[in-house]
């Protein structure tokens, strides 16, 4: 007894050569996709100064930043709403005095980005940071 039909079924095969392309493809996207990823950590160091600046001015504008965000000029706090009055007001003094920013380690950006924009608001563009020498430690 016979059951195939007299027309003969083919045998299933499955057709690899479309397959192979779209693994091809895939393959392909990965390698572009991930030669773009960036790394997200970056490993530096800070640095030191060395020496300490020479030729300090005679007076110079210190402005004392804590890691808070608490601002004060000359050992005499105020706050950071004040602060462009008051630069304003020595600049109208000298405005060739030298500003010597003193910002703790952990102030964020904002906060010294926020000195430096009233800094230069009141027309103070002299500015020095100061930091700890090698030899302080």
């Amino acid at each position: 007894m016979n059951f195939r039909a007299r027309g003969g079924m083919e045998d299933p095969e499955i057709n690899v050569i479309s397959m192979v392309d779209i693994v091809l493809v895939l393959l392909l996207f990965f390698m572009v996709t991930t030669s773009f990823v960036q790394h997200s950590h970056i490993s530096m160091q800070l640095p030191k100064a060395q020496q300490a600046a020479k030729g300090e001015p005679k007076t110079p504008i210190t402005i004392d930043l804590s890691a808070s965000g608490r601002v004060a000029i000359d050992g005499h706090g105020l706050p950071m709403s004040a602060l462009l009055g008051r630069l304003k007001a020595l600049a109208a003094q000298d405005p060739e005095r030298v500003i010597v920013l003193r910002a703790d380690k952990d102030a964020t950006q904002q906060y010294v980005i926020d000195v430096l924009d009233a800094a230069q608001q009141a027309g103070l563009t002299r500015i020095s940071f100061a930091t700890l020498s090698q030899a302080g430690h």
